[in-house]
């Protein structure tokens, strides 16, 4: 529940006490080292993760979450590899949801928007309440010069869910472009 609120932190001090309990947990060990990566903590969700790997090499959610710390850490072969398996793979869905997502955002990185569209793409129609895709989306356009595009798909994201961060999000790149500036997130 901390992770869906995006209270990282306090999610991986429950998890650290949920791990005393049940040390050997692997959903309990996959989500420390989510928590962990969403707070940049790569060197510490690396360990974690591959430690969920090396006990259940078929966790999908662990191997979406490796992808995106080998994507942050500038390992991007790493990062496709993990990313094409867990987006394959058909056992978790949420795993799948990321492993594309995750994807999208190294072909973004990579300043291939073609392929990153086809991956935040895939996302949406996977989870078409996942708001955070349409703003990468966004930004992947933003980032190609495609201000138009841009502004689409921050406002199918705005309007899928205005009330949810990432909708929030969303409308603040559309007020910022249209004042001239860059959205959060580029430099």
């Amino acid at each position: 529940n901390l992770i869906a609120r995006g209270n990282f932190d306090a999610a991986q001090t429950a998890l650290e006490s949920a791990l005393l309990l049940a040390p050997s947990d692997l959903r309990a060990l996959s989500l420390m080292g989510w928590a962990q990566m969403r707070q940049g903590d790569y060197d510490n969700a690396l360990a974690t993760l591959d430690r969920v790997l090396a006990e259940d090499a078929m966790n999908g959610l662990a191997r979406a979450s490796l992808g995106y710390v080998c994507l942050r850490k500038g390992l991007l072969r790493e990062a496709h590899d993990h990313l094409v398996r867990a987006s394959r793979q058909t056992r978790d869905p949420k795993a799948a949801l990321y492993g594309w997502f995750y994807m999208g955002m190294l072909h973004a990185a990579q300043r291939d928007v073609v392929e990153a569209e086809a991956c935040f793409r895939k996302s949406i129609a996977l989870a078409p309440n996942f708001i955070e895709a349409y703003y990468e989306l966004g930004r992947a356009y933003f980032a190609a010069g495609e201000i138009g595009d841009a502004n689409k798909a921050w406002r199918a994201g705005h309007a899928a869910n205005r009330f949810n961060v990432w909708g929030r999000r969303c409308a603040d790149a559309i007020r910022a472009c249209q004042a001239g500036q860059e959205p959060i997130g580029f430099s």
